[in-house]
Parts: C-alpha cells; structure tokens; sequence
C-alpha cells in the first residue's frame, strides 16, 4: 500500500468515526445539568457497566477479530468469520443484559434508575456493532454510513429533544436506536452478498473455547477500567462523584480516538510479512505512544477547563483527576498497538491475557483502598497503576514478538485477490 493509501485510510477511519465518538459532547452537558449530580454520577456509573457488559458480550471480536478479517483468505471466509461473531454475542447477551439492568439499577441514586440502566444498556449494545469488521477489511467508509453520520446526527437531535423536554433518557434510547438499525442493515448486506451455512450446535463449545483467552483478557481490561466510576459513585459525596464522573466521561471519549488509530493501522500492519511488518510494527507502536503522550497532556491541561465549561461548576472535574487520566490515556494508546498491531496477530492471546490478569489482580485492590483513604483521586491513581501494569508486563513479549516476525521470510503479496490486501 502507498502512502498516499495510508494517508487516506487514515483519514477515513480516524475523523468522521472519531467526530462521532466525541458528538456527546454536544448533549452531555445538558444531561449533567438536566440530573444533577446526583443524576450524573449516576448515568456514567451505568455508562461503566455497560462498557464492562460489553467487553463480555463481544467475546473478543472487536480486539482479535480485525486481525482474524485482515488475513482471511476471502470474502466468504470472512462473512464465516462475522456469523460465528453474531451467534457467540448474541448468546452472551441473552444473558449479559438481564444481569446489567439489576447492576445498573442498585448502583444508581434515586430518581435516576432509569437513566443509568439505559446508559448501561446503550454501552453494552456497542458489543454487536460491525465496525471491528471493517477495521479488518480497511473499510471505513461503511463505518460512516451505516454508523459515524447516523449517531452525530442521532446526538445533535437527542440535545434538541432534552433541551426542549427535560427527559434525559432520549440521549442513551437514540444511541441505543443506532446501533440497533446501522448493525441490522449492515450485516443484512453483508451476509446477502455472502451467503452460507450458520454454525451448527455442535460448533458452538468449540467457539466459545476458542474465543475464551481473548474474551477474558477484555474482560479484565474492562472490568479495571470500569470499576473507577462506580467506585466512586458509592464511596463518595454526590459532588465529588459528579467530578470524577466528568473526568472519566473525558477520559472515555478521548480513548476512542487510539481505538480508531489502532482500526486504520490494522490492515495496512498485517498486509505484508516479515522484516516489512516488524518495521510497521514498530511504527505503529511509535505512533500511538506520540499520540497518547500528547492526548494526556491536553487532558491533564485543559481537563478542568473544559469541565467546567460542558458540565457546570456542580460537576467539574479536579486538576488532580484529569492529570491522573492524562497519565492513564498514554499508558492505554501505547498498550492497544502493542495487543491489536503486534500480539494478537502473533497467535499471543494467552500471554495478553496472563499480563492483563495479573495487572487487575493487583490493580483492582489498590483502586479500592486508595479510593476509600484518598477519595476520588485515588481511584484514577489506581487506574493509572493498573494500567501501566499491564504494559509493562507486555513489553517483553511484544518486543520478542516483533523480532521474531523480523526473522521470517516475507510472503509475496497476492496480486489475484486485491481485496485480501484492502
């Protein structure tokens, strides 16, 4: 691929997409100051479980399954790939969601029960969303259609709604709505273009154990990353939580942009072989650490700035908080191109999963006592310890990795199945 390919790639998949992640912006403030504190401690307590219940859901798609789509032999292969997908998360979220709405409903204060299990339910449905799909196949444009257009204009509509109505829950039921209908009229396009045979029953066990080290390792990720918010949701004052809310809400929103990195570097990391791909190994790691040491120091310095402006004086977010988040938004870029670019195409599913338990074993205690001396603060210094645990483990088997790649023998490209390589 050319730069000027790359260029375009990058283009495709990191602005609308990432235009789109951000668009709560635009209707978040008003939801802050709409609930309340109380309300919006609440709401993204709820947001956490529901991006815990998602990792469960997803089983691992959207962190291996770009790596699985890129090198594919073909399209109907690939099409295989996303019905197994769709039959493991729906089977997972048959029994995920039930178990959410009661989490998100003990956790939330009170007048605010509905508004954090939608919340909840909003983030948890992202499960089933394509996108990893076509981050594997180097196609961002369907991301745009089917998902970036429709969810910022879904947004902007829900901050018009609110302002006009006061109801809050028109914000997670219009994300919730979105997901539902660009999911559904993808996949009806994708598998009539590529019709087969669904997994049987009988397939089903072998699925679910092949997808287990992956699915697991997410789920811790997940379950540090999201223990913060209702940690503090329980442990402090409605005013302080409302503060750390702001600043995990920040954080949250900014953490999608090295995920959208990570999708348009995918394919173009994984269409050529040795020495070639250890160098854009190697380059996709240098750019994902540039670009979360510069997205931490933007939070860590306009953090509590831009709180104050979106969310009110009620709900700033502390200087402290939003340094601790920068700290943890480098940390997390750097580990997503070590895990998608280097790792887990290098068939070391289980040795991402031993580190990224490892790191929430230690991690997870130390958020909670930190959280219960310190207060807030010490639950966003929890997370930026457990986070810079887990890189730190992955280190040395992603730098093993990549040498070893190095020392293969580079594969021709193959010039009768150009899709293969887009």
């Amino acid at each position: 691929m050319n730069d000027l390919s790359l260029r375009r790639r990058l283009v495709g998949f990191m602005l609308l997409p990432a235009l789109a992640a951000v668009s709560p912006l635009v209707v978040l403030p008003l939801v802050a100051r709409t609930a309340g504190p109380g309300g919006w401690a609440s709401a993204i307590a709820g947001e956490s479980v529901g991006t815990f219940a998602a990792i469960v859901i997803g089983y691992g798609w959207a962190a291996i399954g770009p790596a699985l789509i890129s090198i594919a032999a073909d399209d109907d292969r690939r099409a295989r790939l996303y019905r197994e997908s769709i039959i493991v998360r729906a089977a997972v979220a048959l029994v995920t969601l039930p178990v959410l709405a009661i989490i998100c409903w003990l956790i939330s204060s009170p007048g605010a029960e509905w508004l954090t299990i939608l919340m909840g339910v909003q983030g948890a449905l992202i499960a089933l969303s394509f996108t990893w799909y076509c981050a594997g196949v180097g196609d961002p444009r369907t991301i745009i259609i089917f998902d970036a257009v429709p969810r910022l204009v879904a947004t902007v509509l829900a901050a018009f709604a609110i302002a006009a109505t006061g109801v809050v829950e028109v914000y997670p039921l219009s994300g919730i709505l979105v997901t539902i209908v660009g999911t559904s009229a993808f996949t009806y396009r994708l598998l009539r273009r590529h019709p087969g045979s669904w997994p049987r029953a009988r397939e089903l066990p072998g699925l679910f154990r092949t997808g287990f080290p992956v699915a697991l390792n997410d789920a811790a990720l997940s379950a540090y990353s999201s223990v913060p918010a209702p940690l503090v949701n329980v442990t402090a004052p409605p005013l302080e939580a409302a503060g750390f809310a702001s600043a995990d809400k920040m954080f949250k929103l900014g953490s999608v942009l090295p995920f959208t990195l990570a999708s348009a570097l995918q394919s173009w990391v994984g269409e050529v072989t040795g020495p070639p791909r250890a160098r854009r190994m190697r380059l996709a790691m240098t750019a994902h650490a540039a670009f979360g040491i510069v997205g931490g120091i933007v939070l860590a310095s306009l953090g509590y700035s831009v709180s104050l402006l979106l969310f009110g004086a009620d709900a700033v977010a502390g200087v402290d908080l939003v340094i601790a988040m920068g700290v943890v938004f480098a940390l997390l870029s750097l580990r997503t191109s070590m895990t998608r670019h280097v790792l887990f195409p290098a068939g070391k599913a289980k040795t991402v999963m031993r580190a990224t338990l490892a790191a929430t074993a230690v991690g997870i205690p130390v958020m909670i006592i930190a959280a219960n001396v310190i207060g807030p603060l010490g639950a966003a210094v929890g997370y930026a310890f457990t986070e810079a645990a887990a890189t730190l483990l992955l280190w040395r088997p992603c730098a093993a990795a990549v040498r070893a790649i190095e020392l293969t023998e580079p594969i021709p490209p193959l010039d009768d199945d150009p899709k293969a390589l887009s």
